[in-house]
């Protein structure tokens, strides 16, 4: 009676504790590299979307557009369609790379009752995860000429699918130090409540 009743906690804070790690928070570690171009880049400045002919039949690009928004109001820049000092264009990528983790599996040598020296292969299929580059890219022009003022791309590769939920870090990582250039790696979290896929 013990012993089934201990079986039974010992099960409850199992589960408790695997739910507990598939709401953890995530790190996202992006390489962002930034540039600045002919026009200045300001602070404060008014900007509005513009699309590429193959972003007009997209259907993310709303939300790709909001969640681009949220990143550059809070760098302060303001969103304006009539009079706009810049306009901004935000492009999204997701490739399937090679996993850079993954080991195929060996053969071991061992060394029979004989002497005689064999190869083992291992039980286990092995079986190689999918691994994903997303790759977020930001321009603002300058909008009475057309010349570049900033560009800024953030890339993060990992096990993770789910690019609509990587995007707001993301976009926060290639965002920071605006309007400076330069390479570095920003790391941010992505809170808990955001669902993975894998």
């Amino acid at each position: 009676m013990a012993l089934d009743l201990w079986f039974r906690r010992a099960l409850l804070v199992l589960a408790a504790a695997a739910l507990t790690g598939c709401a953890l928070p995530r790190m996202i570690d992006s390489d962002v590299q930034s540039f600045v171009g002919n026009a200045p880049a300001l602070t404060g400045a008014s900007y509005r979307f513009e699309r590429l002919p193959s972003q007009a039949a997209d259907a993310n690009q709303d939300h790709i557009e909001a969640l681009a928004q949220e990143a550059l109001d809070h760098i302060g820049l303001q969103r304006s369609d009539t009079a706009p000092r810049y306009l901004a264009q935000v492009n999204l990528s997701v490739d399937t790379m090679r996993n850079p983790h993954y080991r195929p599996p060996r053969p071991r040598l061992v060394v029979g009752a004989t002497g005689a020296v064999y190869e083992e292969w291992p039980w286990a299929l092995s079986v190689e995860t999918p691994w994903y580059r997303h790759r977020v890219q930001l321009l603002l022009r300058d909008g009475g000429t057309g010349q570049l003022a900033y560009e800024t791309a953030a890339v993060f590769e990992g096990p993770w699918r789910d690019t609509l939920n990587l995007l707001p870090p993301m976009l926060e990582a290639a965002l920071k130090d605006y309007p400076l250039p330069g390479k570095r790696r920003v790391v941010v979290e992505l809170p808990a409540t955001n669902r993975s896929e894998r």
